[in-house]
C-alpha cells in the first residue's frame, strides 16, 4: 500500500520539532563556547555536582533524559522506538503459517477469553469487570481485526511468527543494519584520525562532535535522513531498524575521552542498544510491518513524515 502523506502535523511531530530546536541551541552554544571559552567544554573538569550549573552538566541532563525515554514503554516517543515492546505488536495474517484463516481463528479464541481475562485483571470489582468484558467482546465482534483490538487481545507471551517469516525478517534487517554499522565505524575512525592529525582531538572538540550527532539525530527524524536514503532504504522512521541506535551513535565520539561524563553516557547508550537488539533476537516479528500491523502506514498515528516523504513500497522493495 502506498504511504499517505499527513495533511497537518501531529502533536508528536511538534514534540520532535521542539527537541530539534533545543538540540540546535545546544550545538550552537557549543560552537560559540569553542571559540570564546573552550574551557567550559572540558567534560573532564566541568562535570558533576562540584562543577555547579555548567554547560557540560546541562548537556548530560538532556542526553541522559533522551536515553531514559527509550527504556520506558509509555514514553512520548515514536512507534519506531516503541515497537520493541509486546503491547505495540498487532499480529498480521502474514505472521502466521496459516495466513488470514489462522489469524481469524486465534482472534476468535482470544476474544472468547476476554471476559475471563478482564475479570482477572480487576478481580476486586467483579461486576464492573463483567460489564467491561461484555462491552469489549461486543466491540471486538465489530472491530475484530483493527490494530487497536489486536494489540489489546491477551496474546500468549510466546507468540511468534513462523520460522520462515522470522528468517525473512532477519535477512531484510541484516541488509539494512550491516551497511550502517560498517559505515559508522569507518566514518568515525576517519574523522577521529583527521582530528588527531591536526591536534584537535581533545575534550572540547569531542563535546562539539557529540553535540553535532545529537542534533543531527533530530534532523534525521524531522527533515532528512541520509542513512535511510543511501544505505537502509526503509520506508520511514516507524519501520527503521536502527531507531534506538541514536544513543550509541551520539555517544561514539565520547569513546575518545574517557571520564565520568563519557562513561555514564556510553554505558546508558549501551543498555538501550542491547535491550533493543535482544528484543529483536527474541521477537523479530515486532520489527517488521509484514508481521506487525502497528508499523503499517494506514495504522500510523505518529506521522513524522510530515516534511520527510516516506519511501514508496516499490522503492523499498515491498
Amino acid at each position: 500500500m502506498k504511504p499517505q502523506q499527513q495533511t497537518k502535523p501531529t502533536p508528536l511531530f511538534w514534540h520532535y520539532v521542539v527537541h530539534l530546536v533545543v538540540r540546535t541551541i545546544l550545538f550552537a552554544t557549543g560552537i560559540v563556547l569553542l571559540v570564546v571559552d573552550p574551557a567550559q567544554l572540558d567534560m573532564t573538569r566541568n562535570f558533576g555536582i562540584q562543577a555547579g550549573p555548567s554547560f557540560v552538566n546541562l548537556v548530560f541532563v538532556f542526553m541522559a533524559l533522551d536515553l531514559v525515554s527509550k527504556l520506558r514503554p509509555h514514553a512520548k516517543i515514536a512507534m519506531g522506538s516503541r515497537k520493541q515492546y509486546a503491547q505495540y505488536h498487532a499480529p498480521t495474517p502474514r505472521m502466521f503459517a496459516g495466513g488470514a484463516k489462522e489469524l481469524r481463528s486465534r482472534v476468535r479464541d482470544l476474544r472468547k477469553q476476554m471476559p475471563e481475562y478482564l475479570e482477572q485483571k480487576v478481580a476486586n470489582t467483579r461486576d464492573a469487570a463483567q460489564e467491561t468484558a461484555q462491552g469489549v467482546y461486543e466491540a471486538g465482534r465489530q472491530l475484530a481485526y483493527s490494530v487497536d483490538v489486536l494489540r489489546m487481545l491477551p496474546w500468549p507471551d510466546n507468540l511468534a511468527a513462523s520460522e520462515r517469516m522470522r528468517n525473512a525478517i532477519r535477512r531484510r534487517r541484516a541488509r539494512e543494519v550491516v551497511p550502517v554499522a560498517i559505515f559508522w565505524v569507518v566514518f568515525n575512525l576517519a574523522v577521529g584520525l583527521l582530528l588527531d592529525r591536526f591536534g584537535l582531538l581533545g575534550p572540547q572538540a569531542v563535546m562539539v562532535w557529540t553535540l553535532f550527532y545529537f542534533v543531527f539525530d533530530m534532523i534525521s527524524v524531522v527533515l532528512w535522513c541520509p542513512l535511510q536514503l543511501v544505505l537502509m532504504r526503509n520506508r520511514c522512521c516507524t519501520t527503521c531498524q536502527i531507531f534506538n541506535w541514536d544513543g550509541i551513535m551520539a555517544a561514539t565520539p565520547l569513546l575518545v575521552v574517557w571520564c565520568w561524563f563519557s562513561g555514564l553516557l556510553v554505558l546508558g547508550a549501551l543498555v538501550v542498544l542491547v535491550r533493543w537488539e535482544l528484543a529483536f533476537v527474541r521477537h523479530p516479528e515486532r520489527f517488521d510491518q509484514r508481521t506487525n500491523a502497528s508499523l503499517q502506514c494506514e495504522n500510523c498515528t505518529d506521522k513524522l513524515c510530515y516534511l520527510r516523504k516516506p519511501l514508496t513500497p516499490r522503492t523499498v522493495g515491498e
